[in-house]
């Protein structure tokens, strides 16, 4: 059987929600005054008062929206995911720590795991992107490997309505970050293998294969690119960061959803 769905903020609704079907469990909005409300507003037939405060009143619910998903209350909790969450939690935090000490002059973050994942969709994004120009293609790579996490979180927290696994695609795009400051850093000395750099005749087109260097190059910011390294790295952390807080933040809600439910 389909959820309904809130007609303001996409909220489906839930078998466990303590709210009648009246309102949304989410935003609080009545069904019947919205829907009304949305009628007359097509029609034109608001009073002139109301309509001058409509914009204002929308920016303000936007604002509250926003909050009220990312900071949504679990509905129910269970000791198991709790449990799991918990420790995938300490994981990323150590792993976070890990990538955050790394120093990205030495291309730390590139001995990683995620690091073959990420380059998985840098290497996609060229071809995305190619379409665009020579200048997009160039940055294609880097910019798709971080909108991948945005995407993903973004349909957690808006479609599904779970702000965890939003918060650890926050950590993800942290680390993005962090993976992508060796790469700017080495834009005037290149000294970094590409892909494909299988023999000596393909290293010698390094110059022109090079990502960030082909970025910067053109706009005369080469001698940037410790600077804009340094950037990223630290950008990531504290990205990640945020998300630590933003998990620490869910774990602790969860944790007293059961202890009320004792």
């Amino acid at each position: 059987m389909e959820r309904p769905v809130c007609p303001k903020c996409g909220y489906a609704r839930q078998a466990t929600d303590a709210t009648t079907g009246n309102a949304c469990p989410r935003c609080g909005v009545v069904f019947a005054k919205y829907a009304q409300y949305l009628i007359e507003r097509q029609a034109g037939q608001l009073p002139t008062q109301q309509q001058a405060s409509t914009t204002g009143a929308e920016d303000e619910g936007w604002r509250h929206l926003l909050l009220a998903r990312l900071f949504h209350r679990p509905a129910q909790a269970q000791l198991s995911v709790l449990m799991g969450e918990a420790l995938l939690t300490l994981v990323l935090v150590v792993w976070g720590l890990w990538f955050i000490a790394g120093d990205w002059r030495n291309g730390d973050a590139g001995n990683s795991l995620l690091h073959g994942a990420n380059l998985a969709f840098h290497e996609f994004g060229h071809l995305l992107f190619r379409p665009l120009g020579e200048w997009m293609l160039f940055l294609g790579g880097s910019l798709f490997q971080c909108l991948v996490p945005v995407i993903l979180g973004g349909a957690f927290l808006l479609r599904e309505g779970k702000p965890y696994a939003a918060a650890a695609c926050l950590w993800w795009l942290g680390q993005n970050f962090v993976d992508l400051a060796p790469y700017i850093g080495d834009a005037r000395a290149m000294d970094l293998p590409l892909i494909g750099e299988w023999n000596e005749e393909m290293v010698e087109f390094r110059s022109e294969r090079h990502d960030w260097h082909n970025l910067l190059e053109p706009l005369g910011l080469l001698e940037w690119d410790h600077g804009l390294a340094a950037l990223a790295h630290w950008s990531g952390a504290l990205l990640m960061l945020a998300a630590w807080a933003w998990m620490g933040w869910w774990l602790w809600q969860c944790a007293q959803l059961l202890r009320e439910s004792r």
